[in-house]
């Protein structure tokens, strides 16, 4: 939120009310304060409406009714005041009932040709008035009139109801978000607050880490505002925070932060105790948010196991009494389970986004030793001299490692894979003797789907599957490393070896990753006498969050204390806590991830088992049967052939959601279960082929 639209946004409920003698002052943050219940003077009124517009005039004479709305508003950091979002929100709902009405216009154009409201008898047929004659003789105009209606009052209300509920699941999402990223927050607080640094500079600092603390940062950076640009006191600004922050952790913190800030306690000490304190209470959280993913995990099975099984049955068993069903199977397999299953991983993702930590990207601050390239520079001399070995250096090291691009950005994969996708479809359509033209889908299943579906999928998968697992396998060999260098460092600083030489200790016995990165770490340290920068530059390449909050925190305990192996201490118990947090996550749902394989393969096996098993015997009987009319069952082979295609087609589109959603359940990433994708289709590729 700009300082603009905020300052707005907290006066507006005040200047609604204006001077009149019956009113009273507006709160500004003070949740147990409320609006007047009177009205605004009608010359006020006029005032606005001239002024604004009727529209927004009329919400805004009314700030007793909206307050509430007002608030949610800046506990979403919107930006901008009630009666703004209010008329947006109007114009935006009338788009959406055009759009529908719209919508309804063509719908009627469609129906009518296809004779569907020629068909429809007149809901008004009681007594013999003009209108009911007009209704009677004008059907499809009144039909489409009352369809257009009811489509235009559905967006128009869709669009109304999301716009008021968005504020809510915005400070939903951000009082989750905070939940988590608090404690590591409070670490960071604790460890500058030993530094010797004031409670003022310290709530700058994390204020100013918004890349490392998230939304924590953007409620301290609320706080820093009102100080320095509102000239709010420390304690005004604190309290302002915490009547208008969502979450009920850090309310509780700013209260107990004020009670030491009034009673002039040691605020280091109050800081250390809060550390504990809270980390406890994110492993209560996470454990929450584990049981919440188990129930999900739990109703993928009804949804995409149990409910797919009897819609496929009890439609196989309407085909056998004469109903065509086939379109309708169609439409659940090729559209409605992964449109759910596209649904159910927004979900996931909606309920797991706060509890993820952010691909931290820390950028070293230029420090105005960077010289610009000028046109006389590039006139001197050596300056070729120096373009021709750096180009050499980059060269070098491309040669030396010239996939590590792809391995730090897995996604680079698909500017190659998805041409070549492309291009191996109608080359494996060849090899295999594929005909390309439509319905060869349905009429050549297994040969057609390899060929055009799942040689292509393999093609993108499997590079972009390998390297992304491979810089996971990296994260996570870092992570897990680093609470013991830090341990190391930490005794060896004790014992009064400074930081560099420590980092030169360490590099002797940790392997891998972490150590060729400490490595160039302490060589940058050396050449340029510059530790925050160092520690930076390593947050900044290996971008790990853990090591990013690590950096961060020794950046500047290098700068304010003496006692740096104390701070180093810090860092490693808040960098173990959080791989203890990550290590319990995937041991608790590992289990769920098997019943969500096993689920796939119940499913698999049911559709096998129904087309070895049961369509083959029905047909044989019914072909037997012949022409007896006592015989119920009418499916030819023809039919046994298209449910066959639809079964295996099926199978596929369940092995790649079903891996996508159990890499999401299990690291939060959807690319994390493309491994069990390609798994998992292979598997169908095999059993369907057998079959």
């Amino acid at each position: 939120m700009s300082n603009e639209d905020r300052g707005e946004a907290e006066s507006a409920l005040g200047d609604l009310v204006g001077d009149d003698e019956d009113d009273v002052p507006v709160p500004g943050y003070e949740a147990e304060q409320y609006l007047p219940s009177g009205t605004v003077s009608e010359d006020r009124r006029e005032m606005f409406r001239r002024e604004f517009g009727l529209v927004r005039a009329f919400f805004r004479s009314r700030p007793a009714r909206y307050w509430r709305l007002q608030r949610r508003l800046n506990q979403a950091r919107v930006g901008t005041t009630y009666d703004r979002y209010l008329t947006r929100s109007v114009t935006l709902a009338t788009f959406a009932g055009i759009a529908g009405a719209l919508a309804g216009a063509l719908l009627t154009v469609v129906l009518t040709r296809l004779g569907v409201l020629g068909s429809i008898d007149s809901p008004v047929n009681f007594g013999t008035g003009a209108l009911v004659r007009f209704v009677a003789e004008n059907e499809v105009v009144v039909g489409g009139a009352a369809l257009a209606l009811v489509l235009a009052l559905v967006g128009f209300g869709t669009v109304w109801v999301a716009r008021l509920y968005y504020p809510s699941l915005v400070i939903d999402s951000r009082r989750r978000n905070i939940d988590v990223n608090l404690p590591h927050a409070i670490v960071y607080m604790y460890a500058l607050s030993f530094g010797g640094m004031d409670l003022l500079e310290v709530l700058e600092r994390t204020a100013g880490a918004d890349e490392t603390y998230g939304n924590v940062s953007d409620e301290f950076d609320m706080i820093i505002r009102d100080v320095e640009l509102f000239g709010a006191d420390l304690y005004t600004a604190i309290r302002n925070a915490r009547n208008l922050t969502p979450s009920d952790n850090l309310e509780s913190f700013l209260d107990d932060l004020l009670s030491v800030l009034d009673s002039g306690g040691d605020m280091t000490g109050f800081l250390r105790e809060e550390t504990e304190k809270y980390m406890d209470r994110a492993q209560n959280e996470q454990e929450s948010f584990l049981d919440t993913l188990e129930l999900l995990s739990e109703v993928f099975i009804v949804l995409f196991v149990a409910a797919p099984l009897f819609v496929v049955v009890i439609m196989m068993v309407m085909s056998f009494l004469g109903e065509n069903t086939v379109p309708y199977l169609m439409v659940v397999i090729y559209a409605v389970i992964p449109l759910v299953m596209a649904a159910f991983l927004v979900i996931v993702s909606v309920l797991s986004d706060p509890y993820k930590q952010p691909d931290h990207d820390l950028k070293i601050p230029d420090d105005g030793t960077r010289v610009p390239v000028t046109a006389d520079l590039r006139a001197s001399p050596g300056f070729d001299v120096f373009r021709g070995l750096r180009l050499r250096a980059r060269a070098r090291a491309f040669l030396r490692a010239p996939l590590k691009p792809l391995y730090e950005r897995p996604t680079l994969t698909l500017v190659a894979t998805v041409p070549l996708a492309v291009l191996a479809a109608p080359l494996s359509a060849e090899l295999l003797s594929v005909p390309l033209r439509s319905g060869v889908l349905l009429e050549e299943p297994f040969e057609a789907t390899l060929a055009l579906l799942v040689v292509p999928f393999f093609v993108v998968a499997f590079p972009l599957s390998l390297f992304y697992e491979a810089d996971r396998r990296r994260r996570e060999a870092i992570a897990e490393q680093l609470p013991d260098t830090l341990d190391i460092l930490a005794s060896a600083n004790q014992m009064g070896v400074p930081l560099v030489k420590g980092i030169d200790l360490v590099t002797k016995n940790v392997s891998g990753a972490l150590s060729t990165e400490l490595r160039r770490t302490r060589n940058d340290m050396e050449w340029n006498y510059d530790i925050q920068s160092g520690l930076r530059g390593l947050a900044d390449r290996v971008e790990v969050p853990q090591l990013t909050r690590t950096c961060n925190i020794l950046a500047e305990g290098a700068r304010s204390t003496g006692e740096l192996h104390k701070v180093m201490s810090i860092a490693a118990e808040d960098t173990r806590h959080r791989f203890r947090l990550d290590r319990n996550r995937q041991q608790e749902l590992n289990s769920y991830v098997a019943i969500v394989v096993i689920g796939f393969l119940v499913y698999m096996g049911v559709m096998v088992v129904l087309d070895q098993s049961f369509l083959g015997p029905i047909t044989e009987q019914a072909a037997s049967a012949g022409t007896n009319t006592q015989n119920p069952v009418n499916l030819d082979a023809e039919s046994i052939d298209l449910y066959h295609a639809l079964f295996f087609h099926s199978a596929v589109v369940q092995a790649v959601g079903t891996g996508l959603i159990a890499g999401k359940l299990t690291d939060n990433h959807v690319l994390s279960g493309l491994k069990y994708s390609i798994g998992l289709v292979a598997l169908s590729l095999v059993v369907f082929y057998f079959v």
